[in-house]
């Protein structure tokens, strides 16, 4: 019995020392957002946060009906949907923070973690949402386009507003650095 019981300790202990080593990509927020130590996060922290409630019970949920909603639109534009949900997470814990969004179409990048990046579009002039919104929109793509292989790419309108988009994918398809 004493074989056994020492495998087991030894077993837990490469457990414990295997979760405290564990390593996480790091969750770079985009150009005049708040860093992670200024909202008092860590990346490990957005990983660990795990998935989201799906869109329906999203405290801000964007328009179903919106004139731009979709998957992909490539295969090149999808990521990992951990590193999405992370950035989710981060954008969601902005609250009411402003996420500017400018317009005729030049894109912005919220948020970029590991391979992903969550983007937005302004389609018209330059406007102004709350992070939870755009977390909430960004949300969309996840519970409606991620593929079996745990990918996703997807983009929604902003809370009914069809003149800003924003979109999930891999960061190089959305040029972030």
């Amino acid at each position: 019995m004493a074989p056994i019981l020492q495998s087991l300790l030894m077993a837990s202990m490469a457990v414990l020392v295997f979760a405290n080593v564990m390593k996480y990509p790091e969750v770079v927020p985009g150009p005049s957002l708040p860093s992670l130590e200024e909202v008092g996060l860590t990346s490990a922290q957005l990983y660990q946060m795990g998935r989201p409630k799906s869109l329906s019970s999203a405290s801000t949920p964007p328009s179903a009906a919106a004139a731009h909603t979709g998957c992909g639109p490539t295969d090149s534009a999808y990521a990992n949907v951990n590193d999405v949900i992370a950035c989710y997470h981060y954008l969601n814990n902005l609250g009411d923070q402003a996420c500017h969004v400018p317009g005729d179409f030049h894109t912005v990048i919220f948020c970029v973690a590991g391979g992903a990046a969550i983007g937005g579009q302004g389609l018209r002039g330059d406007t102004d949402h709350s992070c939870r919104e755009v977390a909430a929109a960004a949300l969309w793509a996840v519970d409606h386009c991620t593929r079996s292989d745990q990918s996703v790419a997807g983009f929604q309108s902003v809370a009914g507003d069809d003149d800003v988009v924003v979109v999930d994918a891999n960061r190089v398809y959305l040029g972030a650095s």
